[in-house]
């Protein structure tokens, strides 16, 4: 089975007109369940490589990239070397990306929850990994559990939503019913799960990545992440959901 972790970037709310986050994304890191433990235990080993932090801190991309909270007065290269170390613990635990983005402002107008960038972006992401797992040859990874970070704004509207979706089309757009997700999505507090913090960190990424990429003079910051991406991350993103609407 795998375990899906799923964090976002670039949540602005109902606020969709921010010229410095235009796009909402949404990441999912696949872990193998006999791989969970041993990839928890290195991301404490990331942290706990870096002096002056309490080895519970969280693992959480702005905040690590940027120098903020816990990681103010770390010094800038330990903290890229932090995320990169962990972003480099993709690959050798078997973990699979996937994603899906909204393109915010193409949303203006529109004051439903079902179709905040949010939900829409979420409901995206489970119809890719079901498929995803559909098409697994091993049947021990055809099947995936859902644990995101909790929201409190939008948990029981998705909660609702994957229920619907297991019973019936349903969902922006009626998507096919999903038959590989067990149960319901399984909200946790990000400070206590290890494979959400990668999920948020790969989505951060992904995020900056998408807007470094447009800029003509990319700050070293900017080149860092672009690098981190193209060697970590897309060798291991197995599905996504292009920007939409596009």
């Amino acid at each position: 089975m795998w375990l899906s972790f799923l964090d976002e970037s670039g949540n602005t709310g109902r606020k969709l007109d921010d010229p410095d986050q235009p796009i909402h994304w949404m990441a999912a890191v696949l872990v193998p369940e006999d791989k969970v433990l041993s990839l928890t235990l290195a991301l404490d080993g990331v942290v706990a490589g870096i002096g002056g932090i309490p080895v519970e801190t969280e693992l959480h991309g702005a905040e690590l990239f940027g120098g903020d909270g816990l990681w103010k007065g770390v010094n800038p290269a330990a903290r890229v070397t932090a995320y990169e170390a962990a972003l480099g613990l993709l690959a050798p635990n078997e973990c699979v990306v996937a994603h899906s983005s909204i393109a915010k402002q193409r949303l203006a107008g529109s004051n439903s929850i079902a179709t905040s960038p949010h939900v829409m972006a979420f409901q995206f992401l489970v119809e890719k990994l079901d498929r995803l797992a559909q098409q697994q040859a091993d049947p021990l990874r055809q099947r995936l559990l859902l644990i995101a970070d909790e929201t409190d704004e939008h948990d029981a509207f998705q909660v609702d939503l994957i229920n619907d979706m297991q019973r019936k089309a349903a969902g922006i757009g009626g998507g096919g019913m999903l038959t590989r997700v067990l149960d319901t999505v399984h909200f946790v507090d990000s400070k206590k799960s290890r494979g959400v913090q990668l999920a948020d960190l790969v989505a951060y990424a992904l995020n900056r990545n998408n807007r470094s990429r447009k800029k003509a003079l990319p700050s070293r910051g900017d080149l860092a992440i672009q690098r981190m991406v193209d060697e970590h991350v897309h060798p291991v993103v197995r599905t996504y959901r292009s920007t939409w609407p596009s």
